[in-house]
């Protein structure tokens, strides 16, 4: 679709429409919403052993811990795969927490050591020790199990048992955060691993989390339940039953009908609605930056004044407003959301200025550009929309003739994102920091030869600066320093343009009860109950 021919009308009437509808919303949840956005209408007591059916946007192929760490994929994997660490994201501060390792300490700048616990087993009887821990991290460590990972953990340059429960790493360079990186480090049964093999072990993996996998259709329909080798304690559901409902307007009618107890991705439009009705209406900011990726290694987009012409001609506030309904925080100029450790004051972002846009355009010869848009359906909340919405802008920059936008079936998104398929001019993805809650987890996707989604971008001063935010500790005005000037050179180059911090909306039935979403983005799935018919 070109914006000059058709999305103008439909977002100045989606924005009207999305403005009214937020002015009521926040109206209902000054009488019938605590903090967290959920109603409170109703206090019966849930109680355990429900049976939950949750309407989702999409379900991944594969249940492989070792491909992602943010949702949709971290809540249906985390909650069955055992974890070396794990971030307590449901507190405050987003605290390192034992998972399969119970205590670690820092030997020297590049050597870690981590001591397990001795009560795990895996379903299948493997012992959960240093044996799996060793074999897991030389799996993600070997390039060609394309374990995205990988990127976050490559720095380990070895990895040793020292006895039955203690581990040693050794890094390639410091890095301080090690603890907290190997929140995403998943924990497998070697010799299952090794007979089954990776692709139909994440069919059904084996893990020591609160649930195990009893049925699964990948794409379409999950379905778990409690783990009796749980090392993380008992799962209060008898079941989840995640269904794939990719169309915004049928999740709603699912749960309006009966047919799911909760939803993500609650449109903005149907929010007043269900709040009427007595459904609960559940508001997270996600630790996610809506990422318009503009880099390219050839055409007009490697020239950065283009790059910026087209971050001036987005009206970030209208998009978040208008396509989001108020929900979510308009970028600043750089991927740290401004809740997260690693945001920078100093930084902000690129004017609204269509006059200033042309006029770099002009500058940089530009002119008759036919852009292409790359965009997911169901993955990000008004994922389409919000593409529709950022083509229209940049249509209205003279240079450009048009802006196709494409949206993506979710495994052909996933092809482009991981680089199987060639990207399109633009691109836009939530990049997270889940379950890390640490800018640096984002801020590292732009480090010269980052092996996941590579956009091809390179400078050598943000390596640099990179490597001191890496040895520097927690907490210190060193790697808050090295955080800005990053973030600085990110705004300045524009490989890619932070729309917005992402909101994800959720609903459920007026009988769910204890249902939160923790920092990261994702649901405690193990504390749900439900209150009895």
């Amino acid at each position: 679709m070109s914006p000059k021919t058709g999305a103008l009308g439909r977002f100045r009437a989606l924005k009207v429409s999305a403005l009214v509808g937020v002015v009521a919303l926040l109206a209902t949840a000054c009488s019938s919403s605590n903090g967290d956005g959920e109603n409170q209408s109703n206090s019966s007591p849930g109680a355990a052993g429900a049976d939950i059916v949750v309407g989702v946007g999409v379900i991944n192929p594969d249940l492989d811990a070792f491909s992602a760490t943010s949702p949709p994929r971290s809540f249906y994997a985390y909650p069955v795969w055992s974890l070396l660490t794990r971030v307590d994201t449901l507190g405050e501060g987003a605290k390192v927490v034992p998972g399969v390792a119970e205590s670690w300490t820092r030997v020297n700048d590049l050597t870690w050591q981590f001591v397990l616990r001795k009560d795990l087993k895996f379903a299948n009887g493997e012992p959960v020790d240093a044996a799996a821990v060793v074999y897991s991290t030389r799996f993600m460590l070997d390039p060609k199990n394309e374990a995205s990972i990988r990127g976050k953990l490559g720095i380990i340059k070895k990895v040793e048992a020292t006895d039955d429960h203690t581990i040693r790493f050794d890094m390639s360079a410091p890095e301080a955060i090690l603890p907290r990186l190997l929140g995403a480090m998943p924990i497998v049964p070697p010799k299952e691993h090794a007979k089954v093999g990776s692709k139909a072990f994440n069919v059904k993996p084996i893990g020591t989390g609160a649930f195990m996998v009893e049925k699964f259709v990948p794409g379409k329909e999950l379905v778990l339940v409690p783990n009796p080798n749980s090392g993380q304690g008992e799962a209060k559901p008898a079941s989840i039953t995640f269904k794939a409902i990719p169309e915004d307007a049928a999740r709603v009618a699912a749960l309006k009908a009966g047919d799911v107890d909760i939803i993500t991705k609650v449109p903005i439009d149907a929010i007043k609605s269900l709040e009427s009705s007595d459904y609960q209406i559940h508001d997270a900011v996600e630790p996610r930056t809506y990422a318009l990726d503009l880099y390219t290694d050839s055409g007009p987009l490697t020239d950065v004044r283009v790059r910026r012409a087209i971050a001036q001609s987005l009206d970030l506030d209208a998009l978040v407003k208008g396509v989001m309904g108020g929900k979510g925080d308009v970028g600043e100029g750089q991927l740290a959301p401004k809740f997260m450790s690693g945001y920078c004051q100093d930084v902000t972002r690129w004017p609204y200025d269509l006059a200033a846009a042309n006029k770099l355009m002009t500058e940089a010869g530009v002119s008759g550009l036919k852009l292409k848009f790359q965009t997911s359906q169901g993955f990000i909340l008004n994922d389409t929309l919000l593409a529709q919405a950022i083509g229209e802008m940049i249509g209205k920059l003279d240079a450009v003739e048009s802006v196709e936008i494409v949206p993506m079936e979710f495994s052909n998104y996933l092809d482009v994102y991981y680089g199987r398929t060639q990207r399109a001019d633009m691109f836009a993805w939530g990049m997270s920091s889940s379950p890390f809650v640490d800018a640096s987890v984002q801020l590292e996707r732009l480090v010269t030869g980052y092996p996941q989604h590579n956009i091809g971008y390179s400078n050598p001063t943000y390596d640099q600066w990179f490597d001191k935010l890496r040895a520097a500790e927690e907490g210190t005005p060193e790697r808050q320093q090295a955080f800005c000037e990053l973030s600085k050179i990110y705004k300045e180059d524009v490989p890619s343009v932070a729309v917005m911090t992402l909101p994800d909306i959720w609903a459920s039935s007026d009988k769910i009860r204890d249902f939160t979403v923790d920092q990261a983005g994702n649901p405690a799935w193990e504390l749900i109950t439900k209150v009895k018919d």
